[in-house]
């Protein structure tokens, strides 16, 4: 009988090397959010292809992938672009927003509201270690964070589904917020006070405070999305 049947999976198991095109994928998309790609700017696969040292086909297809978590645009006979959004495309994004985080804050506060107000807590000491310590970069991302984590305690797969569709687009439109935007230095203020209300149990009042968060950010979204748009 073959000594096969007696290994165990768990430690015989061979994992599968990374494909170049998730490589090429995290690589654009990261480049793409943080800003070293501009809004609107053209991607050359060969210029990517001769800067990851690799062929143009994991390139293209990275270029499609990403186009599907709509980061990138594909024009035929033109070539491929880095998203842009007009006002009303970020008004539009910030309405969807709105009503996806807030119904899943719903879900969330139903489901273990004291799961999700230990990962709110959590998010809000790591930003208030940031801000103490000078890491200004840093709070972009802990802002994805706080909101993604409301999503994340939402077991709703079409909630989480349906905000998946932006998340990458406003991760982009964050890191591209000046630093010292007042609306940013209110952030804070206004996590804790949504953290407040879901530990409370109040559901209509961190709904509420939450809607307010997220329009009261959209002054802010819209010069960043212009300022990027112009830069590029």
């Amino acid at each position: 009988m073959s000594n096969a049947n007696h290994l165990d999976p768990a430690e015989q198991r061979i994992d599968r090397p990374r494909s170049l095109v998730d490589m090429a994928v995290e690589r654009i998309r990261a480049a793409i959010v943080d800003g070293r790609l501009g809004f609107g700017e053209q991607v050359s696969e060969i210029g990517l292809a001769t800067t990851f040292g690799i062929s143009k086909t994991p390139v293209r297809e990275a270029l499609l992938r990403l186009k599907l978590e709509g980061l990138v645009d594909i024009h035929p006979q033109r070539g491929s672009f880095v998203f842009s959004l007009s006002g009303q495309q970020v008004h539009e994004l910030m309405q969807f927003r709105e009503l996806i985080e807030s119904a899943a804050l719903g879900e969330a506060i139903r489901e273990d509201r004291a799961a999700l107000s230990r990962m709110l807590e959590d998010n809000l000491a790591a930003m208030a270690r940031c801000e103490a310590e000078g890491k200004m970069e840093l709070i972009p991302a802990l802002d994805s964070d706080f909101h993604e984590s409301i999503l994340k305690a939402c077991s709703n797969p079409y909630l989480r589904a349906s905000y998946a569709l932006i998340g990458y687009r406003f991760q982009a439109l964050r890191s591209r917020l000046p630093a010292q935007n007042k609306k940013v230095d209110d952030c804070q203020q206004s996590h804790g006070a949504i953290l407040d209300a879901v530990t409370a149990g109040t559901t209509a009042r961190a709904q509420k405070l939450l809607k307010e968060h997220i329009r009261s950010t959209e002054s802010a979204y819209l010069e960043a999305s212009r300022k990027a748009r112009v830069a590029a």
